[in-house]
């Protein structure tokens, strides 16, 4: 592997929002693609189902590209509490946790750590 594709493989964050709703997916994506604006694929939260006005929880994925730094100008809120997986090099982790945490409550709970990768699943409140 390229030394290139070992720099660009080591500032990628996986980050899963398990069982969250559109809006809440929406407000934390908002956030990271602020924070990082070269990341090459984050969901938006947008996929309200229409009808009844109540928004289905869903499964939301995105990947973090933390070698760009961007100003958070807005922040939406969190309707309720949200957990997020987020994966990675633990420098990389690092930096994603603390971009949450400028905006939100967080809790975090480490997962699974090796010397290359860790997991930790993360509890967002609204402040």
């Amino acid at each position: 592997m390229s030394t290139e594709r070992m720099e660009e493989s080591a500032s990628l964050v996986e980050v899963e929002l398990p069982d969250c709703t559109p809006s809440d997916a929406e407000a934390v994506f908002t956030v990271l693609r602020s924070a990082f604006p070269e990341s090459p694929q984050l969901g938006n939260g947008q996929g309200r189902d229409g009808g009844g006005g109540e928004e289905k929880r869903r499964f939301w994925v995105g990947t973090v590209d933390v070698r760009t730094h961007g100003d958070v100008e807005c922040a939406l809120e969190l309707k309720e509490p949200t957990e997020a997986d987020i994966s990675g090099s633990p420098d990389a982790v690092r930096q994603v946790q603390d971009a949450l945490a400028g905006f939100y409550d967080v809790t975090a709970e480490p997962r699974i750590s090796g010397d290359q990768e860790v997991e930790v699943r993360l509890r967002l409140a609204q402040r």
